[in-house]
């Protein structure tokens, strides 16, 4: 039992003098892993903490020509505030390029000689006008030509061709 007593005093005193140097070690790995583990969190998040600032309007590449901002139009429905159609200076190739930019192909179908595109689920011909609204006004457009990979349209003296 003697033996016993001194086994178990023996690794009680080992254990203790063991775990003394342990604690004195463990806040300065745990306080520089603090450190580090900080450092990196910065080095991550700086960038959502101090943003860089928006693209511009030039900067936009969503932005076609003289289109107009996506600030300027109407999202609150208030008629006094709406513009009325495009604006008096932008040309007749910039409307027709926003125009386009709605525009939904389906596809071509050949009836006999004809060709026939199908655009907004409707079916066109040469020389049809097709409708389309840009701020809630109505622009008509004219469908000049049709062939099996382009088709182009026209709005007054402007021409604009779109390739498939």
């Amino acid at each position: 039992m003697k033996a016993l007593f001194h086994r178990t005093l023996f690794f009680a005193a080992l254990a203790s003098a063991a775990v003394g140097p342990l604690r004195a070690a463990t806040p300065v790995i745990g306080s520089q892993l603090f450190q580090d583990t900080n450092a990196r969190i910065e080095d991550l998040f700086q960038h959502r903490n101090n943003p860089p600032k928006p693209p511009g309007t030039v900067d936009d590449p969503f932005r076609v020509g003289d289109a107009p901002l996506a600030s300027n139009l109407n999202v609150n429905g208030d008629p006094s505030t709406a513009p009325t159609g495009p604006a008096p200076g932008t040309s007749d190739e910039s409307i027709l390029r926003q125009a386009a930019g709605v525009l939904v192909f389906g596809g071509i179908l050949q009836i006999g000689d004809v060709q026939v595109l199908v655009i907004n689920k409707a079916s066109y011909k040469e020389g049809g006008i097709l409708s389309v609204r840009l701020q809630g006004t109505p622009v008509y457009l004219r469908i000049l030509s049709i062939t099996p990979n382009s088709v182009t349209l026209g709005l007054n003296e402007a021409r604009l061709t779109l390739h498939f």
